[in-house]
């Protein structure tokens, strides 16, 4: 059985990624690889900093937008 979803947010004040799970928050590291996901299906990738946060697939990049909440899961 795969692992749930999890909700990632942005914490404005300590200026980085935070992910609800199993009642606790957790901060999610630059270098931290997971699944994204993207409809139904989960993407593995692996998050990074320059000015902006932004994560690596296998054949894209995208930037994450501080204002969403993404759904994400270790594997």
């Amino acid at each position: 059985m795969s692992e749930p979803w999890n909700k990632m947010v942005y914490d404005r004040d300590g200026g980085c990624w935070v992910v609800w799970m199993k009642g606790a928050t957790f901060v999610v590291h630059c270098g931290e690889c997971f699944e994204i996901r993207v409809r139904d299906r989960g993407i593995p990738c692996r998050l990074e900093l320059d000015r902006d946060w932004y994560v690596i697939m296998r054949e894209a990049r995208f930037n994450l937008r501080n204002k969403d909440s993404y759904q994400i899961r270790f594997v």
